[in-house]
């Protein structure tokens, strides 16, 4: 396993409004989030739109310059999955979607943001997403799918690019997933994800999740794929500890990057391009 640090440094190309459109507060309700969602997709330059999965509809924003460069694809986190530890939120669209941001700070030619299953409007209108498709069955292999067709219906439109997964949070743990079942990836970005999903649950005292897939269980697959798994030196709700658990049984592509002063919110987006650079060798 390669353990890496790097000096947290202050990113000046971020722009000031995505850092201003911070969500305010708990009760902003589905329409307010996907506004909040927009306004970060439009200052970005991201065109919105909804893609009709055969499994789930996903919420998608893209941006593609025309010049040559690997098309990063980002997907959410988990969201609002809970409303306290015990009662399970009826949308569980991000309050604030950390992993959209880090899209609208990619400065490559080609960006693409998945929406996770039952987030953001076209799962709140999808009648085929149930309360499990968010909690204890978060990672299942339907909903694997619903992001992996998803990707190929986009990947068409840009054949020739390099490929690159990266995943905020739950989304990092849905990047491996989907990484292990195509042959295109040419990297997974892991930013602060569970990716020991058992060493996780079973660190934080949280109830497992039955129904979710395990990458471990494609540990196999994934140590041909290079992986970049980013931590917070201080996140409590993904420790380093559990993120090292994961890279050591990935073997030598795997690469864990411990980011000092960083927590799992703090300060991903700030920095991003410069981690971006990091993580790609770019």
């Amino acid at each position: 396993m390669a353990v890496a640090f790097v000096v947290r440094r202050r990113v000046a190309t971020i722009a000031a409004a995505l850092l201003a459109a911070t969500v305010s507060a708990c009760g902003q309700g589905g329409p307010g989030r996907d506004a909040t969602a927009a306004g970060i997709a439009q200052t970005a330059g991201l065109e919105g739109d909804a893609s009709k999965g055969v499994a789930f509809d996903l919420q998608i924003h893209r941006r593609d310059d025309g010049k040559p460069g690997p098309l990063f694809v980002y997907i959410e986190g988990d969201g609002r999955a809970y409303l306290d530890a015990r009662t399970p939120s009826t949308d569980p669209t991000p309050l604030d979607p950390i992993a959209l941001r880090l899209a609208a700070a990619d400065p490559g030619p080609a960006v693409l943001y998945l929406g996770r299953p039952c987030q953001f409007a076209p799962g709140r209108a999808d009648s085929r997403c149930q309360v499990r498709d968010w909690t204890t069955g978060r990672f299942a292999a339907h909903l694997v799918s619903a992001l992996d067709d998803a990707l190929n219906v986009e990947r068409v439109k840009a054949p020739m690019r390099k490929l690159v997964l990266v995943g905020y949070s739950g989304g990092g743990v849905m990047a491996a997933l989907v990484a292990a079942r195509r042959s295109d990836v040419a990297l997974v970005i892991a930013v602060a994800a569970p990716l020991d999903v058992a060493d996780w649950t079973r660190r934080l005292g949280l109830s497992p999740l039955a129904g979710s897939l395990v990458p471990l269980d494609q540990a196999e697959r994934l140590s041909q794929v290079p992986l970049v798994a980013f931590a917070g030196q201080k996140d409590e709700t993904v420790p380093v500890a559990s993120i090292a658990s994961a890279i050591g049984q990935l073997g030598p592509s795997a690469k864990l990057i411990v980011v000092p002063g960083f927590d799992h919110r703090c300060c991903w987006v700030r920095d991003w391009p410069y981690l971006r650079k990091v993580a790609s060798g770019e």
